[in-house]
């Protein structure tokens, strides 16, 4: 029966598509087809501008060639007993012997003429098989058309889903820059307290970061699902009838019961945590300017109720994280570098603000470019080459006002940044109109977001530059990069009579 396949397809092989006879005096056209030399030259014959009759490309006559391999292989199939070339029957009832012309809908099998009238099938619905066949395509067409939605919807959630989980780990790590900085006052005394605070706060960043990994692991399984049962159904709408109707059933179903299932990026228990940590850092400040003796007590009715508040496997985190950490991460609150300022801006005593004047209605003059033009920049300090880093901005002015906030890499003095060859800049271009995510080399798509107060949170072993609304904590944009250099934050006003407040 193979060679009896394999001998009717090669017969098919030297067969003219116009005379549908065995090649006589092959030729090659321009498509690569071939057909009878005396076909070809008939078809040219009725028209002026010849077309090859199988893909209708144009096609020169004058570049006929003739094939001697395809005229050989003709010929020995002419020698050869045409009973060889006999076409392979089609599938037959195995019960009756009869050929099959129906499908049953309700056991989803193939049918003869006797099987229909039978005992068996006689009150099934029943389709002709091609007609059946037509029906399932529509179907999976449909189901495909919903299944590239679902595949949509899963990536712009998952987008959401790990800025939402970024976000959270910005204002994990932004805490713990604001209570730094308040402990220094108190160190002595409050040593233990501090401890706890920022112990919790790593804990809730590795919960982050785990969180994360499960959620993309998440949003990844049901992509490959779906895209496996997308590939599954589009395999069929390529298939013969009856390899189509093969288990239709089963495929159809598995596709239709796909649900798509969101998971929370941010579990409640975590945001819970996490606004009791915040709750509870905002408290102590307070309580630091007022009465510092009462810290102890809180402190250890604060940790009772964490400890309290996890489950058996959390708490034996927290314990392994204790061990582990036998010095915990410290973090510098950000100031403003004026070293490295346009002259043009001046500066709080403490170095959190800059303003931009101007004076008799013109900028100051400078005798250096602008690192940035337009923009009258400053650089954070310190820089990053390693971990994590996040401050909060915010910027004020009058109506129309436009300022910039990201990150850029060490530049050799004197350097502007868009004359700069491979990516160093990294930042959020901030308007009454909306934020536009920028580059030294390009502008991006406009955000209609807009911002009084942004974030940026990065994280420098993993290339994540991060920009937040501060006061919603809503995630704005994410570059996602690598670092090879130091870099530093990097401020710019372009409106005169605006500013720039920075926090912690």
């Amino acid at each position: 029966m193979a060679s009896l396949k394999r001998a009717s397809k090669l017969l098919e092989d030297v067969i003219c598509p116009i005379c549908m006879e065995i090649l006589r005096n092959p030729v090659t056209i321009d498509c690569g087809h071939n057909f009878c030399l005396q076909c070809i030259n008939q078809v040219g014959e009725t028209t002026e501008n010849l077309q090859c009759p199988l893909c209708k490309l144009p096609v020169n006559k004058n570049t006929f060639r003739p094939n001697k391999l395809l005229a050989s292989i003709a010929e020995k199939i002419q020698a050869m007993d045409h009973a060889e070339f006999q076409p392979e029957e089609e599938p037959r009832c195995r019960k009756h012997k009869e050929k099959f012309y129906y499908f049953c809908e309700e056991n989803g099998e193939f049918l003869c003429v006797v099987c229909r009238e039978s005992r068996d099938h006689k009150t099934h619905e029943v389709t002709v098989i091609d007609e059946a066949a037509q029906n399932y395509k529509v179907q999976i067409e449909t189901q495909l058309q919903i299944l590239g939605q679902n595949d949509k919807k899963i990536i712009k959630e998952k987008t959401e889903g790990e800025g939402a989980i970024q976000v959270f780990r910005a204002q994990v790590h932004l805490e713990r820059l604001k209570i730094l900085e308040e402990f220094k006052r108190v160190r002595q005394r409050l040593e233990e307290e501090e401890r706890f605070l920022l112990s919790r706060l790593s804990w809730l960043e590795q919960e982050g970061v785990k969180q994360l990994e499960e959620y993309v692991t998440d949003a990844d399984g049901q992509l490959t699902t779906l895209r496996n049962l997308t590939r599954s159904l589009k395999n069929r709408l390529q298939a013969p009838p009856m390899e189509l109707l093969e288990g239709i059933k089963d495929i159809l179903g598995r596709s239709k019961e796909f649900k798509i299932y969101s998971p929370t990026p941010v579990p409640m228990n975590l945001e819970k945590k996490m606004s009791e940590a915040k709750a509870r850092h905002k408290s102590i400040i307070e309580s630091l300017k007022k009465l510092t003796d009462n810290l102890k007590t809180k402190g250890k009715e604060d940790k009772s109720t964490f400890l309290n508040s996890l489950d058996k496997r959390d708490k034996k985190n927290w314990y392994l994280l204790q061990k582990n950490n036998s010095e915990l991460l410290s973090s510098v609150p950000m100031t403003l570098d004026s070293t490295s300022a346009d002259p043009n801006l001046t500066f709080s005593q403490g170095l959190k603000e800059a303003s931009l004047y101007v004076v008799d209605g013109k900028s100051n003059t400078q005798a250096k470019p602008r690192q940035l033009h337009p923009f009258h920049c400053v650089r954070g300090f310190p820089g990053l080459s390693s971990g994590l880093g996040v401050w909060e901005v915010e910027i004020q002015g009058p109506p129309g006002m436009v300022g910039i906030v990201g990150v850029v890499t060490e530049l050799p003095q004197g350097s502007q940044i868009q004359k700069s060859g491979p990516s160093c800049l990294w930042a959020l271009r901030i308007s009454s109109s909306g934020c536009q995510p920028i580059t030294n080399r390009n502008f991006r798509v406009n955000l209609p977001i807009c911002v009084r107060k942004v974030g940026v949170y990065v994280d420098y072993d993993h290339g994540d530059v991060v920009f937040y609304d501060a006061i919603t904590n809503k995630h704005i944009y994410t570059f996602q990069t690598s670092f090879d250099k130091h870099v530093f934050p990097i401020f710019g006003l372009q409106t005169a009579r605006s500013s720039i407040t920075l926090s912690p």
